[in-house]
């Protein structure tokens, strides 16, 4: 090894331990943060799935609900698959105004329907829902 060859290599320094140290905390910090966003996109994309299927449920029930021939004032409460639980809740709406008295009775009733689907995700208990309105002719009253 000739005198050229020994101050290049004396001259040539390495990393100092500290600086692999500050190295490895960086790259430690920076994949937490990754994982971190990993793991909430993935708590996301579980809750969208959750909430769509809830609302393909309050569709549904809404649909069965309105297609009935009859319709009563009422909460009435189910189980759906297991989280999901329903809850609708009818009520008839006055279409008058209600400051006057009037002897008019309307040809329909009018009333709304809220349709809710609760569900436990986690520890959070969720909940969304629909809400429609709908005539319906009123029962005949008997004449004496």
């Amino acid at each position: 090894m000739d005198r050229r060859s020994r101050r290049e290599a004396k001259g040539a320094r390495g990393f100092t331990l500290i600086e692999v140290v500050i190295a490895l905390a960086i790259l430690g910090i920076g994949l937490t943060v990754i994982l971190e966003l990993f793991s909430g996109g993935l708590r996301l994309a579980r809750t969208s799935a959750e909430y769509t299927r809830a609302v393909n449920y309050a569709r549904t029930k809404l649909e069965e609900i309105t297609s009935q021939e009859s319709i009563e004032e009422g909460v009435t409460e189910g189980e759906l698959e297991a989280p999901f639980r329903w809850q609708v809740e009818v009520k008839k709406l006055d279409i008058l105004p209600a400051e006057r008295s009037t002897e008019y009775k309307p040809p329909v009733d009018l009333f709304q329907i809220k349709v809710n689907i609760l569900w436990n995700s986690g520890s959070k208990e969720r909940t969304t829902g629909l809400e429609s309105y709908r005539t319906a002719k009123p029962p005949e009253e008997k004449k004496t």
